[in-house]
């Protein structure tokens, strides 16, 4: 009798290897060959999956999108004004569960400079994250738990810089780095416009 592969659960298996790949040796370390040995398959293998290295990259950035936007939604979940606002942003450091996949989305933004095509895809996600923290903000200041003595678009805009910087900090020097320190970072920012 024939083996029977769930082709769904081995592709994701693939996209977590891509993954790990990626964060032992950056993007341009990583190749077909090293994600089909950290996966435990045969080179040949990953051609049935995907036609070639671009295609995995894209693949297992795009996952790590989609599970952002998942653990996104369940952070927000009952939570309103300022407390949704900081929500919202925590979710975008490196900090426990959402580490693995912050650090596969920064480790891409290099090649997001020589390629227009992925910087608009990637760009697109941002946008969609920078514009729920700018109507969060809209709403905080609404309900009085956030200033108003700025226009809530700027608030939104620097808040959005300082947790992409903390993100970049977190990923590049986490000893230096380490959770706690983005999380109060973020906090004192966070403090200043309320």
């Amino acid at each position: 009798m024939p083996k029977v592969v769930d082709h769904d659960a081995r592709r994701e298996e693939l996209i977590a290897a891509t993954w790990r790949t990626i964060r032992r040796l950056g993007l341009a370390g990583t190749t077909t060959r090293e994600i089909a040995k950290e996966a435990g398959y045969a080179h040949g293998l990953l051609a049935y999956y995907f036609p070639d290295k671009d295609a995995i990259l894209e693949a297992a950035l795009e996952r790590a999108y989609a599970v952002a936007r998942e653990r996104l939604g369940a952070r927000m979940a009952g939570r309103s004004g300022r407390d949704a606002v900081r929500e919202v942003l925590l979710a975008a450091l490196p900090i426990g569960a959402a580490s693995v996949e912050t650090q596969v989305l920064v480790l891409s933004w290099g090649s997001m400079v020589t390629s227009p095509a992925l910087r608009e895809r990637r760009f697109a996600s941002f946008r969609e994250w920078r514009d729920t923290v700018r109507l969060l903000v809209r709403i905080a200041i609404a309900v009085g738990e956030m200033s108003g003595e700025q226009e809530p678009e700027e608030i939104a805009d620097a808040l959005v810089a300082v947790v992409d910087g903390l993100t970049l900090h977190g990923v590049m020097n986490p000893g230096e780095y380490p959770p706690h320190r983005l999380i109060a970072t973020l906090d004192n920012v966070l403090d200043r416009y309320s």
